[in-house]
């Protein structure tokens, strides 16, 4: 059975020094010429990407902790989120997680948007300590990495959960039906609101 696998920051690193000292020079010495536009938005992509992957925010310590991931896996239907520039206007939002070869997580995200046109992107998801509610995801992997963090969750079924941002503006409420329980719903928006996060602006796109 496959399992999942932390991922440590020296893979990162090494990917950096690669991309840096391997492929990226040219084959031949010019002292005349400085490093080509090309290579210097290579590198900044890639430092970009270490940056991100180490990134931690005060909402960290909100984390799940000790989460069955295998569990976790399947497919959750957005009910509510802040919404976002990169999610701007989609709504009918699901997010699909399963394990990846590698022991990362593939994340697809679908949605539609405002002209009605399905939209879907492929992302990879990876587990610092799994031990820890916390994803480093990127959809453009390896140049950067955004912080999910599973604030809440439905220990007896894993079918609701209250996902947060590394800042206020970033918050999610999903089920893996279409629907979730109000005492529930409304039991995580005020959690939410007392660490921290913009509640007010939540909204549903369903």
């Amino acid at each position: 059975m496959r399992q999942f696998k932390q991922i440590p920051i020296q893979s990162i690193v090494r990917f950096v020094l690669v991309g840096i000292f391997c492929g990226c020079s040219s084959p031949t010495f010019e002292p005349s010429k400085s490093r080509s536009a090309e290579e210097n938005i290579f590198f900044n992509l890639l430092v970009t990407g270490l940056v991100t992957y180490q990134s931690t925010s005060v909402f960290d310590s909100y984390a799940e902790k000790n989460l069955d991931w295998s569990r976790f896996l399947g497919t959750w239907n957005e009910i509510q989120r802040i919404d976002n520039s990169f999610q701007s206007g989609l709504r009918e939002v699901s997010a699909e997680y399963s394990l990846s070869n590698d022991g990362s997580i593939r994340v697809l995200n679908r949605g539609v948007d405002p002209t009605g046109n399905r939209n879907q992107i492929e992302g990879k998801a990876l587990l610092i300590h799994p031990d820890v509610g916390k994803l480093k995801v990127s959809f453009f992997y390896p140049f950067f990495f955004g912080d999910y963090l599973v604030l809440k969750i439905d220990r007896i079924d894993y079918s609701t959960a209250l996902i947060g941002g590394p800042d206020p503006n970033f918050l999610w409420v999903f089920s893996k039906t279409n629907s979730i329980p109000t005492e529930v719903e409304s039991d995580y928006i005020e959690y939410a609101k007392t660490i921290g996060y913009s509640t007010d602006r939540l909204q549903s796109f369903r």
